[in-house]
């Protein structure tokens, strides 16, 4: 019988054999195998079968949070934050709210509709970075990028294997595609970013899209389809009279 202790059932998982050194750093649960055994009765289906510790599921994550962030395109944007963000600008402080919440509760998808310059950007990047900072593995990237990692990936020279890639895409807790729209409509292009779209609309998994509204209307039917649906996605759209800030913007330079 399993030994009991503090009337709790005592963890019988046994270590796959290892011929690791023996180290003060391994992990006490699989001794540095990666590997136990599951913790099943004799008869059940699973008794003697080989699962991964919870070491090497910590190390696959944090290999594709790695990966994810050679491609992802957040290092330039770590000043987009919530507070960096003018929240007085009139016409943007719903979507200011939405990103807001979608940061601290990311569930469904978010959409962020609005012309060049009214923060969309900026509002999916702050989303972005406080969620890396709660560890969730996040990819942001413009649409027009992610369409040329993917072509890339297809080259024998490539260090990230294009397989590899897409499925780290489609996989990423959170992903953020700027600027949907904006890529060149191939049917290459255009089948691969439905693949992607469709796959973690299926999923429901926590996706946050800008566009504009003469982009969204130009976009694969299907693509649009998934956007509409009001069950998954939530969309907020800037108001029109919201201006272009970057001509406004003041260039920093340093102190000499």
């Amino acid at each position: 019988m399993d030994s009991l202790s503090n009337g709790t059932r005592s963890d019988t998982r046994q270590p796959v054999a290892s011929s690791l050194p023996a180290d003060s750093q391994v992990c006490p649960r699989c001794k540095g195998a990666g590997y136990t055994r599951k913790d099943a009765p004799y008869g059940h289906p699973d008794f003697g079968k080989i699962e991964k510790c919870v070491c090497k599921l910590a190390a696959e994550r944090e290999k594709r949070k790695q990966v994810l962030l050679c491609f992802s395109q957040l290092a330039p944007l770590a000043e987009k934050t919530f507070a960096s963000f003018n929240r007085l600008v009139p016409g943007t402080q719903e979507a200011y709210a939405a990103a807001w919440e979608y940061a601290h509760r990311p569930d469904g998808w978010l959409l962020l509709i609005g012309t060049n310059g009214c923060g969309k950007t900026h509002l999916a990047a702050a989303v972005a970075n406080m969620l890396l900072e709660q560890d969730r593995a996040v990819l942001f990237t413009t649409v027009p990028d992610l369409l040329d990692y993917l072509r890339a990936a297809y080259a024998p020279t490539s260090a990230v294997p294009y397989d590899s890639l897409y499925i780290s895409m489609r996989e990423v807790d959170v992903l953020v595609l700027d600027d949907l729209g904006a890529q060149q409509t191939t049917p290459w292009a255009e089948e691969k970013l439905f693949q992607l779209i469709n796959h973690r609309y299926v999923c429901r998994s926590p996706t946050i899209i800008t566009t504009n509204h003469i982009r969204l209307y130009s976009i694969n039917e299907r693509i649009r389809s998934r956007l509409l649906d009001a069950g998954l996605v939530r969309s907020v759209t800037f108001d029109k009279g919201v201006s272009d800030y970057r001509p406004k913007n003041i260039r920093k330079t340093s102190e000499r």
